[in-house]
């Protein structure tokens, strides 16, 4: 097999200065600072490359003619070959070399104990191993040991309920336990039963290119200390804890997740994955399910009026248990998240997909549905490309910057839809934002967005910038909460954006012009809202998703001085004529003048 090299992008944040305040009105305020520039299209983002590497050795699936045998009857063992002893019910593979093993090991263990530079090769060919001590198959000492399964065979392994560890020590403590590298590879099936606490171990780096693994552990399913890299195979892992875990966390370089393809049912009371560093992903067909799925979240209190959590909306219930015990998260990780291509069906009881720093998301298709955020990240958000539909979330993109430059989004949120924040995250100790002293924002620069919202569409607590792409967003129309919020500006140079919900008003210095709405009589869930030109052209639709008592609009194709028409259901409500580049007016003709909570800036009252 070649050498494929899987680069992993470290990520760093590029922030933005101050742009200028605005009046309720949507004028600069005399006293404001100075706009300075918007962020750049991909200045967000600075790459350093750290490089993981698959081994030939990892998936070769060919062993020598000249292999010992070891067969296996139960209690007793016949070996032909050298570099392997039986003693009791012990077997110890003391040599390099290739090894083939068959039969049935009841209540022993085999021993790989061989060169600090042995490469040892083990064949599974049709095996039961199973001890009432410790673990049935310990990897003590070689520099690498590859377990091959052959086309057709069946294989089991299981551990001990309880251990006996020499004094002072407490390992192993897995089915399968490497104090060194690990891979495994081929077509047949590995069925491990982790009775004591973890499925498969290794306390250096575990590769997994090929295989039917199934893994049923009470604590963690597959753990690669060091790294954990996964090529090709079908695992079907149910564990109490977390499903696939790399958990060095004394090494930056060390501790991190490469997924490059393979078919994965996950079913985990933790998290499904769980990188200490970063975690990469750039193939693989997931179905994940943590903590009992999104039905299991606790029920998050009712929405408020004002004052209560962000934005008016009461704060997601805090955990009751230290975060390491209390996550349930589909993809976890430490510093990065990248996202290049997959399948994802997640059914998570806290966020989707984390990072306690960058997420990057440049392909793949995922069906979401978690009692927590989609896609969370402390630092920098950033969606490129992919087709991502959460069908149940809290919030749906959340994190402490968000660059939205393509992709198909769509978003059903029982808060705020895109969320960019800082500090601490509605008063849960398992959101907390890195770079809380930054200005947070949200910039939109290409893609097409729909979100249905029962907290804000759009929230920034700092900036919101549109430069292109689609947005379609149903949000409420009261006081504190809307289609779109901001607490500094909301910069339009682009796009095309159509609204059923409120919108504070865009800042003067946008160079494309938009118009503010409110209607004089609740528009129904289900409406058809629509924009057109004199000549009849639609330049806006949308069927809304939510009732609503105002629109806002911008489109490229808005001119000042002319009139356009405004229909609900295809029928014409009013004819209005640009003014500024902010028009604000009621389908009368009268002052704009959504919503009807209790204070709000701009024309929200």
């Amino acid at each position: 097999m070649k050498k494929k090299t899987m680069v992993i992008l470290l990520m760093t944040i590029a922030m933005v200065g101050l742009v200028v305040s605005l009046t309720a009105s949507g004028e600069a305020e005399s006293s404001a600072p100075s706009m300075q520039p918007k962020p750049a299209v991909g200045s967000a983002v600075q790459n350093t490359a750290s490089a993981f590497e698959y081994k030939p050795e990892d998936s070769d699936t060919a062993w020598s003619q000249n292999a010992a045998q070891i067969t296996l009857n139960g209690s007793s063992a016949q070996i032909s070959g050298s570099g392997a002893a039986v003693n009791g019910k012990t077997v110890t593979i003391s040599q390099a070399g290739d090894y083939v093993l068959s039969g049935t090991w009841n209540d022993g263990q085999i021993l790989v104990n061989a060169g600090k530079n042995a490469l040892v090769r083990i064949v599974l060919n049709g095996v039961q191993l199973s001890s009432s001590t410790g673990t049935p198959l310990y990897m003590k000492q070689a520099n690498k040991t590859v377990l091959i399964l052959p086309q057709g065979t069946r294989n089991v392994i299981t551990d001990a309920v309880s251990y006996v560890f020499p004094a002072g020590t407490d390992e192993p403590d897995a089915a399968i336990f490497a104090a060194d590298n690990l891979s495994i590879t081929g077509t047949g099936a590995l069925t491990v039963n982790g009775r004591y606490r973890n499925g498969i171990a290794s306390k250096d780096k575990l590769v997994i290119s090929g295989g039917n693994i199934s893994v049923t552990a009470v604590n963690d399913g597959l753990r690669g200390r060091d790294a954990l890299a996964i090529l090709d195979g079908t695992l079907v892992i149910n564990a109490g804890n977390d499903g696939i875990k790399s958990n060095n966390d004394k090494d930056p370089a060390k501790g991190f997740i490469a997924l490059d393809g393979g078919t994965y049912t996950l079913k985990t009371g933790a998290d499904a994955v769980q990188a200490e560093t970063g975690l990469t992903i750039t193939g693989g067909n997931y179905s994940i399910t943590t903590g009992g799925g999104s039905a299991n979240a606790p029920v998050p209190p009712p929405q408020m009026g004002g004052g209560g959590g962000r934005g008016g909306f009461a704060p997601r219930p805090a955990s009751t248990a230290a975060e390491d015990s209390d996550s349930r998260k589909g993809f976890k990780s430490g510093t990065f998240l990248l996202i290049s291509g997959g399948s994802f069906t997640v059914d998570a009881e806290d966020d989707a997909f984390h990072s306690n720093g960058n997420v990057t998301v440049s392909g793949g298709s995922f069906s979401i549905q978690t009692g927590d955020d989609a896609f969370h990240a402390d630092s920098a958000l950033r969606i490129d490309d992919g087709l991502i539909v959460a069908h149940k979330c809290y919030e749906g993109l959340e994190g402490a910057t968000i660059d939205i430059n393509g992709g198909n989004i769509t978003l059903t949120s029982s808060d705020d839809a895109i969320n960019a924040s800082g500090g601490v995250d509605g008063g849960s100790a398992n959101d907390r934002f890195a770079t809380s002293n930054k200005t947070p924002y949200i910039r939109i620069t290409g893609g097409t967005i729909e979100a249905l919202s029962i907290g804000d569409g759009i929230d920034a607590n700092g900036d919101v910038f549109l430069d292109g792409g689609l947005v379609k967003l149903s949000g409420p129309s009261m006081g504190m909460q809307g289609a779109i919020d901001f607490d500094r500006n909301f910069v339009i140079s682009g796009g095309r954006l159509i609204t059923a919900g409120t919108s504070l008003p865009p800042a003067s210095q946008s160079t494309q012009m938009s118009l503010l709405v409110s209607y004089t009589s609740q528009v129904a869930v289900g409406s058809v809202i629509s924009l057109a030109e004199a000549n009849g052209r639609e330049l806006l639709t949308y069927t809304s998703r939510t009732a609503c008592t105002a629109s806002a609009f911008t489109s490229p194709d808005l001119a000042a001085g002319k009139t356009y028409t405004l229909l609900i259901d295809g029928k014409k409500r009013a004819d209005i004529k640009l003014g500024g580049m902010v028009t604000m007016v009621s389908e009368n003709g009268g002052a704009y003048a959504a919503g009807r909570g209790g204070g709000g800036r701009g024309g929200r009252w």
